[in-house]
């Protein structure tokens, strides 16, 4: 059993809390608050099913399985750290204050590279979240975006883990309804704007 008394609560989200790992920095702990344990369980089928399919683990957090702890049962997933050594940080932290915001040009980039990653592993996404997502800072200059959260189907018929096709449109789907919850959620970057009208 590993003790995380005296490990830093990194996040909460809606349904579980996040701990750095006691004994490895550079993993985190999940541990599941709520009663809903469906998401956590159909989660982890997910990750079972990607890591059959020998997919790239390039901008999706890893796991590593089930772990008891002091604070109940857990699962273990990866942690990006930046180049400086420092925990990345949430899209959304990035996206807040456009002082922080990456310059049109390299977001664009990021959003591409993000969108294409999914598309090509077929990587399907319950929803698609500025929170969900880190910004690691690979360099002073390279970045790339990692999903740690909301993997999994919530469609009634899960078609799309199976072929190809629909998984296409079920991801391109979910990467339209998250560009329009960006101009929601930050009306006030021009950054954001200029990145999304242009694409």
């Amino acid at each position: 059993m590993l003790d995380l008394s005296d490990s830093p609560l990194l996040g909460k989200g809606s349904s579980r809390l996040c701990y750095l790992h006691p004994k490895d920095s550079g993993k985190c702990i999940k541990i599941t608050y709520s009663r809903n344990l469906d998401i956590e369980k159909q989660e982890l089928k997910h990750y079972r099913h990607h890591r059959r399919r020998g997919i790239s683990w390039e901008m999706l957090a890893k796991t590593y399985g089930r772990v008891e702890t002091s604070m109940g049962s857990g699962v273990v997933f990866s942690l990006a750290r930046d180049f400086d050594g420092t925990i990345s940080r949430t899209l959304d932290h990035y996206l807040a204050d456009e002082q922080f915001t990456p310059p049109a040009e390299k977001l664009s980039r990021l959003f591409s590279n993000f969108r294409n990653y999914m598309l090509r592993e077929r990587i399907v996404i319950r929803e698609l979240k500025a929170d969900n997502i880190v910004l690691q800072r690979l360099t002073p200059e390279k970045q790339r975006l990692i999903l740690i959260d909301s993997l999994g189907n919530n469609q009634f018929l899960p078609i799309a883990n199976y072929l190809n096709t629909f998984a296409k449109r079920v991801i391109q789907r979910k990467w339209s309804r998250f560009e329009r919850h960006l101009n929601e959620e930050f009306p006030s970057n021009t950054i954001v704007r200029s990145v999304l009208a242009n694409r």
